[in-house]
């Protein structure tokens, strides 16, 4: 006997499996030799984040082969992370990293002490990759968070903001995840998903 197609999705297990809330990012996050996580504010958000993981598939062009793609044709081009933040926090950590700049403490001559000065830089130096940055979200009934992990995420957007009165101002920053140099040749996407056990696929 043929059984019931379902009309919907849903099953009694799907809201373990649920996306719960905006979640927070860090930085830097590590497990440490203590068993603990260990890692730096990043700051409070609004509107949630965006998180984006992409293969850039090339389809072969086989002589012979006409009329529709075929199966083991693909290859991958590409893979790129990025993660998409609206910060409330304008902190000069937070301004460093989306202009890639420097800063000194005023000196009290060319603007008044009580001020950092932070100026673009006109190169990229090493400290404008963040080692990682994690998403880090409820899942589900899980007690342990869904986290996705951006390996040296460097921020693609620049400084973006529109100041409002009655209006809960953010700044929308773009990071993209990189590669370590020393694991170049592994040609793996720089992000990790550490998603909470199930007995469910």
């Amino acid at each position: 006997m043929t059984s019931k197609l379902p009309k919907n999705g849903y099953t009694d297990k799907s809201n373990n499996h649920f996306l719960l809330n905006a979640g927070a990012v860090v930085r830097n996050l590590e497990w440490d030799a203590e068993n603990e996580w260990t890692y730096e504010e990043f700051g409070a958000s609004s509107g949630g984040s965006s998180l984006s993981l992409v293969n850039t598939l090339r389809h072969m062009e086989i002589d012979g082969v006409t009329a529709t793609p075929v199966v083991g044709g693909d290859v991958i081009e590409a893979t790129e992370g990025t993660i998409e933040l609206n910060i409330l926090e304008f902190t000069r950590g937070n301004i460093q990293a989306a202009l890639m700049a420097s800063y000194e403490a005023s000196d009290g001559l060319e603007f008044p002490v009580g001020y950092d000065v932070i100026r673009p830089n006109a190169r990229i130096e090493e400290s404008a990759y963040i080692k990682n940055l994690a998403y880090i979200g409820t899942y589900g009934k899980s007690e342990l968070p869904i986290i996705v992990i951006f390996d040296y995420a460097i921020c693609t957007s620049g400084l973006e903001f529109e100041p409002q009165d009655n209006n809960d101002n953010t700044m929308t920053m773009t990071f993209s995840a990189r590669t370590n140099p020393e694991k170049v040749g592994e040609s793996l996407l720089p992000v990790r998903i550490l998603l909470p056990q199930t007995n469910e696929i």
